[in-house]
């Protein structure tokens, strides 16, 4: 591997296995490398290995056999407290301290590590503001005065709170109802784009899984069944599994698969960053969201942005054209 793909490697497994008291091997001879700054989803039925994985990384989980290496450091040189304390991590019941306030939760990590009082306060406020909490009105709340949402909005706060180069997320959005997982899952996307972290999503959902990654990781079985793009997975299943896996929902997949970052421009040169009015589409947006869209705005046409740069306008036209050749391309009905 060439220097430079080295480089992009943030964290590396090589042949990792797990196995448990009584025998039970919950993950086989397991090698993937995540790359800086993307989206690995770990998809799969429970038992699969994917959370067992996902706690070898930060060794909540200790590893029977293998290596892992986390920024070119093995993680069984490191002092596992230490470990945690660089990599952020959101669960799906978010584990928030009830005694504590919405602030002192999210500033747990950050006041370990012996930051500045004033420092905290404002990683809290910019955070909160991050996820679309105003500060001033949730800082002094405790969780049992918080919706489902709000809180897991909180846990995903505290997971970036001392700015941490990775992040893993186990079924962050799991617990939600649709309505709430969605916006959640939308307001992450636009919040991703943003911090540009290494992020590593369990999840069960295929659906959540083509929306979520950037590259999926689908095992069975504690082994690795297919790594792909999500557009290259369900259009190229790698064995009868993958494409059972798959399932009767290869044409919404193939919609959900394909954004419109592919339809339209990138950035235009000198393009300033601007409010995104209430009504547009976002690049990371799938062509099913995007007829949504049209259908509950009935526009003809809605601007396109790139988190808060406007990079164009997308006609309902266009989109109705491309939906029919993926159509036709899959056979869906």
């Amino acid at each position: 591997m060439a220097a430079e793909a080295e480089n992009d490697v943030m964290i590396r497994l090589e042949g990792v296995c797990k196995t448990f008291p009584g025998g039970v091997d919950a993950v086989c001879d397991l090698s993937l490398d995540i790359l800086r700054g993307e989206t690995l989803v770990l998809l799969g039925t429970s038992g699969s290995g994917k959370t067992t994985t996902m706690k070898m990384i930060n060794r909540l989980y200790e590893l029977t056999s293998g290596q892992i290496t986390v920024d070119g450091r093995d993680i069984m040189d490191q002092n596992p407290i230490d470990l945690r304390r660089k990599i952020g991590y959101a669960i799906q019941h978010i584990g928030l301290f009830p005694h504590m306030t919405v602030a002192e939760n999210i500033g747990v990590v950050p006041n370990l590590l012996g930051w500045p009082q004033e420092q905290i306060d404002e990683r809290v406020d910019d955070l909160l503001g991050r996820v679309g909490l105003e500060p001033e009105s949730f800082r002094d709340r405790y969780p049992n005065q918080l919706s489902g949402g709000q809180r897991q909005r909180i846990g995903v706060a505290r997971s970036l709170a001392a700015d941490p180069p990775i992040v893993l997320m186990d079924e962050p959005f799991g617990a939600l109802d649709p309505i709430t997982r969605e916006q959640l899952q939308n307001e992450f996307l636009e919040l991703e784009s943003e911090i540009q972290k290494t992020i590593v999503f369990v999840t069960h959902d295929i659906f959540e899984a083509v929306k979520m990654g950037d590259r999926i990781a689908l095992m069975d079985d504690g082994r690795l069944q297919q790594l792909a793009k999500p557009a290259e997975l369900v259009e190229n299943p790698a064995n009868e599994f993958v494409d059972s896996f798959l399932g009767q929902h290869r044409f919404q997949l193939s919609l959900l698969t394909r954004t419109l970052k592919a339809m339209m421009p990138d950035v235009p040169a000198g393009e300033q960053p601007t409010s995104p009015p209430k009504d547009r589409l976002m690049a990371h947006h799938s062509l099913i969201e995007a007829l949504d869209a049209f259908k509950k705005t009935n526009r003809e046409k809605l601007p396109v942005y790139k988190g808060r740069r406007f990079i164009g306008e997308l006609e309902k036209s266009a989109l109705t054209s491309t939906i029919a050749e993926v159509l036709g391309q899959t056979g869906g009905d």
